[in-house]
């Protein structure tokens, strides 16, 4: 049932596509309870599956038989009349060997567990029941999803396991052994106006694995770009060359975690994964051309530069900001980042001057430090030029004036936005924008609320011009490699 490696280097999965496991017409969660306990996984799975929009049929299941409103509850998926494609299990371990029996003869398609307990654990109980359960699987049509694992999110068809995330669909696809890891990048993603075609949370990965799932997705024409998080891999080679595959097709950004001796110790507690050598992975991830991450909101950052904003064909990069130590700043994280910040051209610094009337306090060199953001766009039209520029970043630090009331900075933030806002769709408009160097719950708040308003406006928005700076380079690697 393993994805195997035919002699040509390709990779074949026992079923090529899984788009099946994405479209049930129905579903069925095992350990539905409305009992007294402070936490019930599997109401919590059927409650979420309703309030996402799940379009097919929901039952529940509990051997002891149970009273749930709204959910007709059964005792054993066999009683269920109708058909059932796919199983949540969130029941002890012990009890899954007779459920995966009484799925095999219901004829499920796919069964998640969310249920613990098996080879991430030191027990030889547990490794035990594991292959018991590969064993019933071994012949069938059944596939496994986990266990240890979430499952899936795919808002077209009502797939959910968090009440916080969107209803809605977007070209970004997730795949990752961490549930807790999906579910940050999940929300880290959409409060960036990013949003999924499908996220996978696969955990000890025993039937349908890693490699599976990154072939089915990158040949998933609803998915533009992967992100990818790893603790360790079944077959090391066979993941090679499906990755090699898929960053032909699209950018697959990847975050392998269990770099460390600490790292490695935690990854097999946690998924049973053989995390591998650190240097092996590096090497493997940069032949095959992926993007190396060291954190979800880096995996995000980089996202975003894929999907909010257009081609950039070089490094040559303009800032446009508020704050004369922060461009100074601003330049040297740029540069550290691998961009380039040339100086602005003589005739483009004499337009500048001309508008604004002086360079007294500020600078027209690169960065552009604007003492006056109600002119934020007309410099920006007279210093960006595509001839000598090939990015444009605006940031805005919101610790900056010492003098100024807080009617007044509300009045200098709202501009600022509204400025940006007026440039997007034109030659002019930012490729990022930094919101940046606030401290204090009243500079929080007015960032918060520029944030949203130019992610809405459909900006990659950032907290730091190191993480823009960063993100951009990366993207820019990936391209300019053969």
């Amino acid at each position: 049932m393993d994805a195997k490696q035919e002699s040509s280097g390709e990779i074949y999965s026992a079923d090529r596509s899984l788009e099946y496991i994405f479209h049930p017409n129905s579903i069925a969660v095992v350990g539905v309870s409305a009992g007294n306990s402070f936490f019930n996984a599997g109401l919590r799975y059927i409650q979420i599956l309703a309030w996402a929009g799940f379009k097919g049929s929901l039952f529940g299941i509990n051997p002891q038989g149970s009273e749930v409103p709204g959910f007709k509850i059964y005792t054993n998926v066999k009683e269920i009349p109708e058909d059932v494609d796919y199983v949540i299990s969130a029941i002890p371990v012990k009890f899954t060997p007779e459920l995966m029996r009484d799925c095999v003869v219901k004829g499920v398609k796919v069964i998640q567990f969310f249920t613990s307990g098996f080879g991430e654990i030191e027990d030889v109980r547990g490794k035990q029941i594991e292959e018991e359960i590969l064993g019933i699987a071994h012949g069938s049509s059944l596939r496994i999803i986990g266990p240890n694992c979430l499952g899936l999110y795919c808002s077209e068809t009502g797939l959910s396991f968090s009440p916080e995330f969107p209803q809605r669909s977007g070209d970004f696809a997730f795949m990752g052994q961490s549930g807790g890891n999906s579910v940050h990048c999940v929300t880290e993603a959409a409060n960036r106006e990013i949003y999924f075609s499908k996220v996978i949370s696969f955990g000890n990965a025993i039937d349908l694995n890693e490699s599976d799932f990154l072939y089915y997705l990158a040949n998933d024409p609803k998915t533009k770009v992967i992100g990818v998080y790893l603790e360790g891999v079944k077959d090391g080679k066979s993941f090679a060359g499906v990755l090699r595959e898929a960053t032909l097709k699209k950018p697959v950004i990847v975050l392998k975690s269990g770099s460390t001796d600490a790292g490695i110790r935690a990854a097999a507690s946690h998924t049973s994964a053989i995390a591998g050598s650190n240097a092996i992975w590096q090497s493997m991830l940069n032949q095959v051309n992926a993007i190396q991450v060291s954190s979800i909101g880096e995996l995000v950052d980089v996202a975003s530069i894929f999907l909010q904003v257009p081609p950039i064909a070089g490094r040559r990069t303009l800032v446009v900001g508020l704050g004369g130590g922060a461009s100074v700043v601003a330049a040297d994280d740029c540069t550290r980042a691998g961009l380039i910040v040339p100086s602005l051209p003589s005739k483009s610094r004499l337009e500048l001057e001309n508008i604004c009337g002086s360079e007294i306090g500020g600078s027209f060199r690169n960065p552009i430090d604007l003492y006056r953001v109600d002119l934020l766009q007309q410099v920006v039209e007279k210093a960006y030029s595509k001839n000598e520029f090939d990015i444009l970043l605006a940031h805005m630090p919101f610790e900056l004036y010492g003098l100024v009331t807080d009617d007044l900075k509300d009045v200098v933030v709202k501009m600022f936005c509204q400025s940006l806002i007026n440039l997007r769709g034109s030659e002019y408009s930012p490729h990022v924008v930094v919101l940046h160097g606030y401290s204090t719950a009243k500079a929080r708040q007015r960032a918060m609320e520029a944030h949203a308003m130019l992610c809405e406006a459909g900006f990659a928005v950032f907290e730091t011009v190191e993480r823009a700076a960063r993100a951009i380079n990366k993207v820019i690697q990936y391209y300019r490699q053969p």
